[in-house]
């Protein structure tokens, strides 16, 4: 689990860091506030630990940009400051900071407060992962997926029929990330799930099986008759132009499907075959 601290007391920041790194973390230092938002905003850290008087970007800046930033995950902000002063409590609660961090440094609170962030970190990604939807597409996420296709699959076996599972690879969605952030790199895939709900009929599902794939579950066909939804898909993507800002996004994907039942395969190894056939337009 990725973790900035964000302050100017290099000793602290270093301290806290190394702490951090021995008890199983990934802990990462900055000094100074505008820069450690900029890696926010591109890098997936869950939780931040910051000084209230930072230069760059305050304190109270920073856990405001925070809070509205666009993520999938929560971000857990921890406020470390000298000042005990009731403003500066209730100014960084307003803020949208989750906690204290008291200074000097005492190891033993430090150690308690991040095994608590992390034990609430792992219910909320046990709860996101599980049965249900993505939260940025309104797709249904791959634990429902898994559960939908294990039905389907046993449907087909039972009717001897056949169907395809065809995924879609966003080939751009890393690059946009570490360039723009995780805002654009999540309306990049937002706008690429309509495009694929738009192609497929009403007896078909297209789910997000990670962060940069889908997949289109399409029953009753196998390639190559599904083959012109992947060109419905391949030209409505191709000609999609996203204006964010001050840039431009352009998707590229790739294409690959994969035909089922296959011999005696479950649904979940089914899931992993990873030789799929290509699609070129």
């Amino acid at each position: 689990m990725k973790v900035l601290v964000v302050s100017e007391d290099l000793l602290f920041a270093r301290l806290a860091a190394r702490k951090l790194n021995n008890w199983g973390f990934d802990a990462e230092t900055e000094s100074n506030g505008s820069t450690a938002f900029k890696r926010l905003k591109k890098e997936p850290f869950r939780i931040v630990i910051t000084d209230w008087d930072i230069a760059g970007m305050s304190g109270f800046e920073l856990t405001l940009n925070i809070r509205k930033l666009k993520r999938s995950r929560y971000s857990y902000i921890i406020v470390s400051t000298k000042q005990n002063s009731k403003d500066v409590l209730v100014a960084a609660l307003e803020a949208g900071a989750d906690d204290f961090l008291g200074r000097p440094l005492n190891p033993l609170e430090f150690r308690l407060k991040m095994a608590n962030v992390k034990r609430l970190l792992d219910l909320e990604d046990e709860l996101r992962d599980g049965a249900g939807t993505d939260s940025m597409t309104g797709l249904v996420n791959l634990a429902s997926f898994r559960q939908f296709f294990r039905v389907v699959l046993a449907e087909t076996r039972r009717m001897n029929e056949k169907g395809s599972l065809m995924y879609v690879t966003v080939d751009d969605y890393k690059e946009t990330l570490e360039e723009h952030g995780f805002g654009p790199a999540e309306t990049l895939m937002v706008e690429v799930s309509r495009a694929l709900n738009q192609v497929i009929r009403n007896s078909d599902l297209v789910a997000r099986m990670s962060d940069d794939e889908f997949c289109m579950l399409l029953q009753n066909t196998y390639w190559d008759r599904c083959r012109p939804v992947a060109d419905k898909a391949r030209e409505r993507i191709d000609n999609m132009a996203l204006f964010l800002e001050d840039f431009e996004l352009r998707p590229k994907v790739t294409i690959g499907t994969v035909n089922y039942p296959v011999e005696d395969l479950s649904s979940d190894e089914t899931l992993k075959i990873s030789d799929r056939i290509p699609y070129a337009p």
